[in-house]
């Protein structure tokens, strides 16, 4: 009964530090940042270009500062599908990014319909409920409290938008991912002065598990 106990321990402090190293907030926070930067500078193409050049940037990094403090850890069970649907997730929050600039686009040739220019005036509420919610769903499936913050940081932004004026979407985009990777590069900075890099020759790196 105690190894039971001390072993869930140690899944539980293993899982805790996949997200202790804020890769993840940086990840997240970019994918917003971009969205904001591609509507500022009305240069859609930056998306492809920032996640063809950020997001290998953002795995060597975890290859040369995370893995050598405290390895790797594969996760089973209810925890690996824990990762599975948070990435699902995430991967929605980014294609409904993309229709939402799709829409934008659209909506604003000379040849919209009335229905589309109303729901144009309004949807960053929606975008921010539907953005907002997944970022909380998400803290919710990673017990990841942190989360429920961007989720509510995410919806204020927006609400903020629909009524404030001279203030747009790619504003709000840009501030709230500017301020997620900054809270990610203040965990990353905490993180390595936290581990110090050890000898993975002699220490089990590889951590299986359930």
């Amino acid at each position: 009964m105690g190894s039971r106990s001390m072993l869930k321990q140690i899944e539980k402090r293993a899982w805790l530090r996949t997200f202790e190293h804020g890769l993840w907030d940086l990840g997240i926070g970019s994918v917003f940042l971009m969205f904001g930067l591609s509507i500022v500078t009305n240069f859609p193409p930056l998306s492809a270009i920032w996640v063809a050049s950020f997001y290998p940037a953002l795995r060597q990094t975890g290859r040369k500062l995370v893995v050598p403090r405290v390895g790797q850890a594969e996760f089973r069970g209810r925890r690996k599908r824990a990762l599975a649907n948070t990435t699902w997730i995430l991967a929605a929050v980014a294609l409904i990014g993309v229709v939402t600039f799709g829409f934008m686009f659209w909506q604003s040739s000379s040849d919209t319909p009335i229905w589309a220019e109303w729901i144009s005036r309004h949807f960053v509420i929606f975008l921010g409920l539907i953005w907002g919610g997944a970022l909380a769903v998400s803290g919710w499936i990673l017990i990841l409290p942190r989360l429920y913050v961007y989720g509510a940081l995410m919806f204020g932004f927006l609400f903020a938008t629909d009524f404030l004026d001279g203030y747009h979407l790619g504003h709000s985009l840009t501030v709230f991912g500017s301020l997620i990777m900054l809270t990610g590069v203040v965990l990353l900075l905490r993180f390595i002065r936290r581990y110090p890099k050890q000898d993975l020759s002699t220490v089990e790196n590889h951590e299986e598990t359930e």
